[in-house]
């Protein structure tokens, strides 16, 4: 197992580097489904207006790929086996994607004259070539890197990225002497592109657990808070017992993960619950609870009191958290709710590891995480605060897309957190 931190937008960048080896399988996967859908690679041939042999091939070379199979024939048609029903679902989620990235991109383009094909024909005629240019060129923002990252020449990425303009029918891409920009509508249909090749991978990594083979790759956006108490020791967990499963971690802002949540950059949130996420897009499992703290270096003058109020702590420095982030919303409700200011300086952390280090080494008071508190004392040299914060206890969990069943090497990673809660210090 690896484990990797990769700064945003380098997890983007990652993306192309990972395209599922599926990807270049779509119209078989167009095949395979329609026979699901009809019984029969007959029907399905009459539905897809091609020949029986020719959906007869596509499907047997599907199974090759697969290595499995992925049908059960008989007399009276084709039965899916388990796996090739689990593929059929993620096939149909995938072109409902694409569908859906075709309407989004025709609802934001500017040149409201020009007019794309039925969204459903896009999903069903699109090369994977195309889809993998528009990765690349996303990833590169040139024509020449991007056929360098791909293995191709330059004429053919130009060549694939004007075939995916006419076959919706809008401009997609901006030339610039600088490289190649996405317009809004190229923008729209990215974002679904990514969403549908989730899906890809997620097939390879249902086909590999079948295979008794547990491999992948999951990438974690991280929150700061709370996450350090039980993430370490999850992934720690995870490599013993799964040890081809590589995890990445992301860390950024809510707003900032959300985005590559809802966009397949990344495949999980680690951090505080929140209530405003849109339940229709975000499914969140709630771990456990944790409360804020106010923390200071032992020795500080405010430890030697015996009666300790939130007024008197504000005549002593403090770290405080990033605006508009959940820790500096507590903070400021906390004391907002007692008549008082928030602590007015001028250092402020988001990272709960240089947010220690400042109190450690500056002698400054910091809110941190009572779980996080608990399990490190730094050897004796920080100290909890003993004043109560109330209204600070908050849901911590993982938060993942809901449009999207779990691939096995993520619902592994989420047992591994739900086992690791178990030691979390109350």
């Amino acid at each position: 197992m690896s484990l990797s931190t990769i700064p945003w937008p380098a997890a983007a960048a990652s993306v192309s580097q990972h395209l599922p080896p599926l990807a270049g399988h779509l119209r078989a996967m167009r095949a395979m489904l329609a026979v699901v859908q009809n019984g029969s690679t007959m029907r399905a041939a009459q539905a897809l207006h091609l020949s029986q042999p020719a959906v007869a091939r596509a499907v047997l070379q599907l199974e090759q790929a697969s290595g499995l199979p992925l049908f059960m024939r008989g007399a009276r048609g084709m039965m899916p086996t388990t796996l090739g029903s689990q593929m059929a679902a993620r096939v149909e989620a995938m072109l409902q994607h694409l569908s859906s990235g075709a309407a989004e991109a025709q609802a934001a383009a500017t040149l409201a004259g020009r007019r794309s094909p039925l969204p459903q024909r896009f999903a069903e005629i699109v090369p994977a070539g195309h889809l993998r240019a528009l990765m690349a060129i996303a990833d590169c923002g040139s024509e020449s890197q991007a056929a360098q990252s791909l293995g191709l020449t330059q004429p053919a990425v130009h060549a694939a990225l004007q075939g995916l303009e006419t076959s919706l029918g809008l401009q997609l891409f901006y030339k610039l002497t600088f490289g190649t920009r996405l317009t809004p509508a190229g923008e729209a249909l990215l974002r679904r592109v990514k969403l549908a090749l989730a899906e890809v991978r997620g097939m390879d990594s249902d086909i590999s657990a079948w295979r008794g083979e547990i491999r992948g790759r999951v990438v974690v956006g991280v929150l700061p808070l709370s996450v350090s108490i039980f993430l370490p020791r999850a992934v720690a967990m995870l490599a013993a017992s799964h040890p081809d499963i590589e995890v990445s971690i992301v860390d950024g802002t809510y707003e900032s993960l959300m985005q590559q949540l809802l966009s397949a950059d990344i495949d999980a949130i680690a951090g505080a619950l929140r209530g405003d996420a849109p339940p229709d897009e975000v499914c969140q499992r709630h771990l456990f609870d944790d409360d804020l703290v106010v923390i200071a270096p032992a020795g500080h003058p405010c430890l030697q009191r015996k009666r300790l109020a939130l007024k008197d702590l504000l005549q002593w420095p403090w770290v405080a958290p990033l605006p508009g982030t959940p820790a500096d919303r507590a903070m400021v409700q906390l004391f907002r709710a007692q008549g008082l200011s928030p602590p007015q300086g001028s250092l402020r952390a988001n990272s709960p590891t240089m947010t220690l280090a400042f109190v450690l080494q500056t002698g400054r008071l910091a809110l941190a995480s009572r779980g996080q508190a608990l399990q490190d004392d730094h050897g004796g040299r920080l100290a909890m605060v003993p004043i109560e914060l109330p209204a600070t206890r908050r849901r911590i969990g993982l938060a993942t897309r809901a449009q999207s069943t779990a691939s096995r090497d993520l619902e592994l990673f989420m047992q591994a957190c739900e086992q690791a809660v178990k030691d979390v210090p109350a």
